[in-house]
């Protein structure tokens, strides 16, 4: 089993998170390789999931919101560092304003702040979903 990238896996879900239920992502439990499906898009660097060895090879890489990195994290994070401003953050991203939300943790200083928690919450996450999946996270 090779192990996986925490940034590509964190990508992957994110894809099938905005993707709306016509991205599917598969993670090989022999290589660690992610492939991203959907109609548009087939990956060519390797064979379809289902045409090298079947599913019990390959696990599903769920959403974000599913593994708790996706809109939750940043309205957690927002509950507990931006005292008073969960609503205007539960706007932005309903808006997916981006963009507002940086600008806005520029303005209260906590830009940094977010970095970390972002970066520990996505880690823990990731970590107990390979672990859960008997996948290995690379350090």
């Amino acid at each position: 089993m090779s192990p996986i990238n925490l940034d590509e896996l964190e990508s992957a879900a994110m894809a099938v998170e905005d993707g709306g239920g016509t991205v599917t992502a598969m993670v090989s439990r022999d290589t660690g390789m992610i492939h991203l499906l959907n109609d548009e898009y087939m990956d060519d660097e390797a064979p379809v999931p289902s045409a090298s060895g079947g599913t019990e090879s390959y696990v599903r890489v769920p959403p974000a919101g599913v593994l708790g990195i996706g809109d939750g994290l940043v309205l957690r994070f927002a509950a507990t560092h931006l005292a008073g401003e969960q609503d205007t953050v539960r706007d932005l991203f309903r808006d997916r304003n981006t963009e507002g939300f940086a600008r806005l943790l520029e303005e209260r200083g906590a830009a940094e702040t977010w970095e970390r928690f972002h970066e520990e919450a996505t880690r823990t996450a990731l970590r107990q979903w390979c672990e859960e999946n008997g996948l290995q996270l690379a350090d």
